[in-house]
């Protein structure tokens, strides 16, 4: 046997090891998602500058199918944010898309508001556009009161 077919993997090689993913794209946010906070709390100006960008730890919205267990959440949910050594609830208000979703708007970035325990945001402007349909829901209308820009 020559040289050059030690060095050539066989065609078994690359069937046996597949080198792609099978699984299926996923649209809004998870676990370990990376944020940025648009509101305009000291803890939020803070967080956005410090060593680590906000990542979602826990998301409130189950899914539908019990089979799986991922947990995601999309526009309008409520996460756990890790920010600054510390866990904060929000809002998403803007989430990235690889495939455009009718009558949903498309943001460039994941976009959250910081909220307390009762649900009234923690700062008192929302530096980003927002989707219209928070006008609509009465938990996220506070927000809404708060928003500079619809989309």
């Amino acid at each position: 046997m020559n040289i050059f077919g030690k060095l050539l993997p066989t065609t078994i090689d690359f069937i046996t090891h597949r080198s792609f993913s099978m699984t299926i794209p996923l649209y809004d946010l998870q676990k370990v998602s990376r944020v940025h906070v648009v509101d305009n709390s000291k803890l939020a100006l803070d967080g956005n500058v410090y060593k680590r960008m906000p990542r979602i730890i826990h998301c409130y919205k189950k899914n539908n199918n019990l089979t799986r267990t991922r947990l995601i959440a999309g526009l309008g949910d409520k996460v756990l944010l890790a920010i600054k050594g510390q866990m904060k609830k929000a809002i998403i208000v803007g989430c990235r898309q690889r495939i455009r979703k009718p009558n949903v708007p498309q943001f460039d970035k994941n976009n959250v508001v910081l909220i307390d325990d009762d649900g009234n945001p923690i700062g008192t402007r929302i530096l980003a556009p927002i989707p219209a349909f928070f006008r609509t829901r009465g938990d996220l209308a506070k927000i809404a009161a708060i928003a500079t820009t619809f989309v």
